[in-house]
């Protein structure tokens, strides 16, 4: 069974068509589709959830290339789910063809796969152990677990880290236009970088699938998204919320969390310095996320790897969510995120407009990034590289 929605991925694709709201968008009927999948599925009638999924996939299918055709974890889902109420419905051969679709597709949630009552009339088949073997090599948790340990070695030729401050105009200008003092409120700092982070999660919203519509800085950004006017992607909102937070004395990194393999897209999401903590904490503005262990203690980046390597447990704040759709701790963090954590990035330069700057200038921009040993990626900067976790992850100065 599905554990995360097609919705989630629809209504962003839908709105990114740009079609009136009084008109029908190409997702409509898809939409309408999903729910009525979800009601049989609920009422326990998988043949009547068969049908409707076939036709929401032939529904999918009739759309212009251009909309569904490169997006293998929109039809990687959907065969699962196919493959789900064909085995319910004891359509065997079937199944584990939809199965070996939803693979072929990327689908690599191994441990989900192994636990699905769904897929019990499968189990005990050889095709589908060869089909398992298969996303098991490619789980984002084993491959996390398989990953080579950070080491102690010293970098080389990293330039110092720069945080601005509210002594920067631009960013003084920024506090005085949000009122962000008022914002964060009175209490100790954590609550005042969770006041901020849910302030910028609504004052700008959101969308995966736009970029960033404006110059690369956040005065820029308040201005082009005034009103609903435009939305930012995450490393949109993630620049936005750093720029809050330095105006505020508040050191904080935009940070990009990136996947072994570049499969479909990585996540931008904020690491903020808490002197309450002594560490850099998780924060990301576009789910309005941050990550605490099992007795409440906020995580950062580097601690909820720690714990997701080691099988730990890491706990998503019960505020998370999209504008309305749910987040949950086993979509964003065991599959989203665990994808996602595989090589980090930071820019050194954590000013105000930062990448506005390089783009003005034309010089390349200066990121320094933390690799497993033995790992190069073929997708990020690779000139400033460290394989030592707590030399990244050290205190800004």
């Amino acid at each position: 069974m599905k554990i995360y929605k097609l919705l989630s991925l629809v209504s962003v694709m839908a709105v990114a068509i740009g079609a009136k709201a009084d008109e029908p968008r190409p997702f409509d009927q898809v939409i309408a589709l999903d729910g009525e999948v979800h009601q049989a599925v609920e009422a326990g009638d998988y043949h009547q959830a068969l049908q409707f999924e076939e036709e929401l996939m032939a529904e999918l299918a009739s759309l212009p290339d251009s909309l569904v055709a490169q997006n293998d974890e929109l039809w990687a889902n959907q065969y699962y789910d196919l493959a789900c109420y064909q085995s319910r419905c004891g359509q065997i051969n079937p199944a584990l063809l939809s199965l070996y679709n939803a693979v072929s597709k990327g689908w690599n949630q191994y441990d989900h796969l192994m636990v699905d009552h769904d897929l019990d009339n499968l189990r005990s088949l050889p095709r589908f152990k060869a089909i398992a073997q298969k996303v098991r090599e490619r789980d984002f948790g084993y491959i996390m677990r398989d990953c080579q340990p950070y080491t102690t070695e010293e970098p080389v030729d990293i330039p110092e880290r720069v945080f601005a401050n509210s002594s920067d105009p631009n960013l003084k200008e920024l506090r005085r236009m949000l009122n962000l003092d008022s914002v964060a409120g009175d209490g100790d700092e954590i609550s005042r970088i969770k006041n901020i982070a849910m302030f910028v999660h609504e004052l700008v919203h959101h969308d995966g699938m736009n970029g960033i519509p404006c110059s690369r800085n956040s005065l820029a950004m308040v201005e082009a998204c005034a009103g609903g006017k435009n939305t930012l992607n995450c490393r949109g909102m993630a620049i936005l919320l750093n720029e809050c937070l330095l105006s505020m004395d508040i050191p904080s990194m935009y940070v990009t969390c990136l996947p072994k393999i570049m499969l479909s897209d990585c996540h931008v999401i904020n690491a903020v310095w808490s002197s309450q903590l002594g560490r850099w904490i998780w924060i990301d503005p576009s789910f309005n996320a941050w990550i605490t262990d099992e007795n409440g203690e906020l995580l950062g980046i580097r601690e909820v790897r720690q714990r997701i390597c080691q099988g730990l447990p890491v706990v998503l704040n019960p505020e998370a969510s999209h504008y309305g759709d749910e987040i949950t701790k086993e979509w964003y963090l065991d599959y989203y995120m665990t994808k996602n954590l595989y090589a980090i990035e930071v820019n050194v330069y954590n000013v105000f407009g930062t990448e506005d700057y390089n783009v003005r200038t034309g010089e390349p921009p200066v990121f320094f990034l933390l690799l497993s040993p033995g790992y190069i990626p073929s997708y990020a900067y690779k000139d400033k590289v460290t394989t030592n976790d707590q030399y990244f992850w050290a205190a800004p100065k």
